[in-house]
């Protein structure tokens, strides 16, 4: 028994977490093929949690002062997402993605400074992707409004 424990290593906590979160990744695109406006909710909340799994789930690097993890990270983000669905059950997809990308950017203002390098270029990289997902969404809106 010692002997298998020994062998195990925090490298397959590192597949099982990509792989579930590759897993989560997929459910919400199945999700997202029925677009009806809870579905893009859950979908949408189901993929970014599987993306939060895969980048922030695995970094372990701490420095001196108070630095936050990224589990820590992926528990604050995934209750923010649980929140914005609460808050906007009833309201239109476009407003709850508009939420939730104003939660990663308090998060980021919030944790900059306080978390590793890696933590932070992975947290810059999720935000500059949710930027272009409301520009997109943003544009839309603008199109609808002038009757393009």
């Amino acid at each position: 028994m010692r002997r298998h424990l020994s062998n195990f290593s925090f490298d397959t906590l590192y597949y099982s977490n990509t792989l579930v979160g590759i897993l989560l990744i997929i459910v919400g695109i199945i999700f997202l093929f029925n677009l009806t406006n809870l579905n893009i909710k859950i979908g949408t909340s189901i993929i970014l949690i599987g993306i939060m799994l895969i980048m922030f789930f695995n970094i372990h690097e701490q420095t001196i002062k108070k630095s936050y993890t990224g589990k820590e990270v992926f528990i604050i983000f995934t209750l923010w997402l649980f929140v914005s669905l609460l808050i906007t059950y009833n309201i239109d997809a476009d407003i709850f993605l508009i939420i939730v990308i104003l939660g990663i950017i308090v998060l980021r203002e919030f944790l900059s400074g306080s978390v590793c390098p890696r933590l932070e270029k992975r947290l810059n990289m999720l935000f500059y992707g949710l930027l272009i997902l409301f520009i997109l969404i943003i544009g839309k809106r603008i199109i609808n409004i002038l009757n393009i």
